[in-house]
């Protein structure tokens, strides 16, 4: 994603510039008949790539600590600092839609929370972070310590600590967060987005999970399982010929057209089938009271969201999916049912493919 400034240094004569609004915010492309005209080309800097959740009602540390992107679902603040880079998610549109909520956490190694009042919807951002199994630095600014910290036990979060700091401190401490994503294995890419780029093609949108991604790259895109091949890659305004992991990237792609990639797909270096009906241990949280097998519940696979249904058969419940999904053994699933309160309600672990 070139900006302004960035598509100036490229000394290529007649190389008009143009711009593209995506999920990602404002991009600059150079619409040229050559990718190996690109700034850095061949130079690979390791960063580390931290990915936030900000759980805050105005953004308002999120605004001090990042430079705003896009906004669609969610807002994306980002900010590099030395060799790190930290891409913060505020999920804008929640709490009228639960989806931009799970879209950041599902994105995110960590989230902190900043409530505004011990109410309902604190509650299901809590009890969200638990499903998701994410550490989260809670900023009791607005609200006792001694009154939160109750709810966040109850809900099962795993890890968590207070946070009593401005900004910039907020800022220094999340830049030492780990990241939970597997440099080792082969190149998994989460799809944001896709789209056409007239004079340059089709352009898709995402982050790096597993491996790295390299230039001349053949990807599966799954659920469809068509391929493409990478032509070019940008990360942070720059060009490169590979992107680590934990990247978020741009990816110019040969042999395939924007409507074939939907958000949510998984871009990768192995393929594996998809299914529509598994075998998965259920966990509810102690919130939801409701019976699985009497409703319709939706699982969150990436950033897509299916509707199914389920049966309990054993220790187990055989789960139903209302279109398929290429899921693995193993493989966790958030729960979560737009009519409960709190609208996250469990996990399911994949333990069988039934078909």
């Amino acid at each position: 994603m070139l900006r302004k400034n960035a598509a100036r240094r490229m000394k290529t004569p007649n190389a008009p510039i143009q711009r593209v609004k995506s999920s990602m915010g404002t991009i600059w492309k150079c619409a040229l008949h050559r990718f190996n005209c690109f700034t850095h080309r061949g130079l690979v800097v390791a960063m580390k790539h931290i990915h936030i959740a900000a759980l805050e009602a105005d953004a308002e540390f999120a605004r001090k600590i990042g430079k705003k992107g896009s906004e669609s679902d969610f807002a994306i603040y980002n900010c590099k600092e030395g060799e790190s880079v930290l891409c913060i998610y505020h999920p804008s549109k929640y709490p009228e839609k639960i989806q931009p909520l799970l879209y950041a956490l599902s994105l995110c190694d960590a989230a902190y929370l900043r409530p505004q009042a011990i109410d309902r919807f604190a509650g299901e951002m809590i009890v969200a972070c638990a499903v998701f199994k994410k550490r989260l630095l809670v900023i009791a600014d607005k609200v006792g310590q001694s009154d939160i910290e109750p709810l966040i036990k109850a809900a099962g979060v795993q890890s968590y600590e207070f946070f009593d700091g401005d900004a910039n401190a907020l800022r220094e401490r999340l830049l030492l967060i780990p990241s939970t994503r597997k440099a080792e294995g082969k190149t998994e890419v989460v799809i944001d987005s896709c789209f056409p780029v007239k004079g340059v093609g089709t352009v898709a949108l995402g982050i790096v999970q597993q491996g790295a991604v390299k230039v001349h790259q053949q990807l599966a895109f799954l659920p469809s399982g068509d391929s493409a091949e990478i032509k070019s890659i940008q990360v942070q305004d720059e060009n490169t010929d590979e992107a680590e992991v934990g990247s978020r990237v741009g990816l110019c792609l040969k042999g395939i057209v924007p409507d074939i990639v939907g958000k949510g797909d998984l871009a990768c270096e192995e393929k594996f089938p998809s299914c529509t009906k598994i075998s998965a241990k259920v966990d509810s949280t102690k919130f939801y009271k409701g019976n699985f097998e009497i409703v319709q519940f939706f699982v969150l696979w990436g950033l897509k969201f299916v509707a199914c249904k389920g049966k309990k058969n054993g220790e187990l419940h055989d789960i139903e999916l209302s279109a398929p999904l290429p899921l693995r053994i193993g493989e966790e699933l958030p729960l979560f049912l737009p009519e409960a309160m709190p609208r996250a309600i469990g996990s399911a672990r994949v333990e069988r493919i039934i078909g």
